[in-house]
């Protein structure tokens, strides 16, 4: 369907709901549904993503609590919760109960049922491990660490590299925090989502998701935009690695930005007048391995390259489809510097009385927009389109 049949589709813009399944058997609420009052739902790229749901609790003619009393909510229950956009479901949330806080003020009609919840990454942190993994003839990479870790589990890894090789590499922590920082010595990002996890680095080359739509007339969806560009980044880290015996001389290197653009122009050439780069520098830290403290240098000035940040609200039923982390979306409307693609770094959507918004903040380490030479943007062409009626 194109984008004017879209438009003109009465059941594309039908006011977004939301659903919540709960328990192994993903059981609907109810009536308890009509009690729910607002829901929060916080997702970042670099941490565990949570959601708040708020039920205002009604007491029965038995004096139990129809929420509360229920029985339906319990610690460590699965929990999912989706938009139904009418015309399509898309998963908003996926994890576990794990904390519940009834509340009864001395307005008995105030009484309130909070229910907080963590993603599937919640259930490697139930139990502190102490194991080696690998060793000097059999090595394994952190990929297969993470697929043994979450063997017990009902999750799947999505395709990606196989991180560094580890030889005799201890773990003295929970799974979630080893896996964690072994993301963090390989650069990469660890996302828990629909079932899945994706453990690697940035996928800037992914399909774009839907357009964030600014100033396109009936098209548009982002209720409000701002960009900020940060000079302060380095361009440059530098590592040492301090010698491994006496009077042998330490490793060193230097890592620089080596992802693809999102834009026409690297945001770090701005200020390339100036005659040196903007350096920072890191050590080796413990038993870090040369290549671990290369990989590390790489994802800080990979992260770095990011200057560009962009927030803005989605309206959720407008723009008729969940706004994912860890994705590339492209912005449209704020001219050829800003516009053009973006990384989704945070979301929090809301549902409440009020309709379903997303909150979003992108990075980004270009600037200027990529569409092919003499194509406008998109909100030009609608825009000419209405000036025409």
């Amino acid at each position: 369907m194109g984008l004017l049949d879209q438009l003109l589709d009465p059941g594309f813009r039908q006011a977004a709901s939301v659903e919540i399944l709960v328990g192994a058997e993903q059981a609907d609420l109810g009536s308890l549904a009509d009690l729910v009052s607002s829901i929060e739902v916080r997702s970042a790229r670099m941490e565990a993503a949570s959601a708040s749901i708020t039920i205002d609790d009604r007491r029965d003619t038995n004096g139990d609590y129809m929420a509360a009393d229920s029985g339906l909510f319990a610690r460590w229950a699965a929990i999912v919760i989706n938009a139904d956009f009418q015309t399509h479901i898309e998963e908003v949330f996926r994890g576990y109960i794990m904390e519940l806080k009834p509340s009864y003020p001395q307005n008995g009609g105030e009484a309130k049922l909070v229910i907080e919840c963590l993603d599937d990454s919640a259930a490697l942190s139930r139990e502190h491990q102490r194991r080696i993994w690998g060793d000097e003839t059999a090595p394994m990479t952190d990929r297969a660490i993470l697929e043994e870790l979450i063997s017990p589990l009902p999750l799947t890894l999505a395709s990606g590299p196989e991180g560094a090789s580890a030889r005799a590499l201890t773990q003295d922590a929970t799974p979630i925090a080893f896996l964690q920082d072994r993301a963090k010595a390989n650069g990469f990002e660890m996302i828990f989502e629909r079932g899945e996890i994706y453990f690697g680095p940035k996928r800037l080359e992914s399909d774009p998701q839907a357009k964030i739509m600014v100033y396109a007339g009936s098209a548009t969806n982002c209720l409000n935009f701002e960009v900020s560009d940060e000079a302060n980044k380095p361009d440059i880290v530098a590592w040492e690695k301090a010698p491994a015996t006496d009077g042998a001389e330490a490793v060193t290197g230097e890592a620089v930005a080596d992802l693809p653009l999102l834009g026409r122009y690297p945001a770090a050439s701005e200020g390339a007048g100036l005659g040196t780069p903007a350096i920072a520098r890191i050590k080796g830290e413990g038993d870090e391995t040369v290549d671990e403290v290369t990989a590390r240098a790489q994802g800080l000035v990979n992260e770095a390259s990011f200057r560009i940040k962009a927030s803005g609200e989605l309206d959720g039923t407008l723009y008729g489809h969940v706004l994912r982390v860890g994705g590339t979306v492209t912005v449209d409307g704020v001219g050829s510097r800003n516009g053009g693609i973006y990384y989704v770094d945070t979301v929090t959507h809301q549902f409440s009385p009020d309709g379903y918004r997303q909150q979003f903040q992108l990075i980004r380490n270009a600037v200027g927009e990529t569409e092919a030479i003499g194509a406008p943007p998109l909100s030009s062409v609608l825009s000419a389109i209405q000036n025409l009626f």
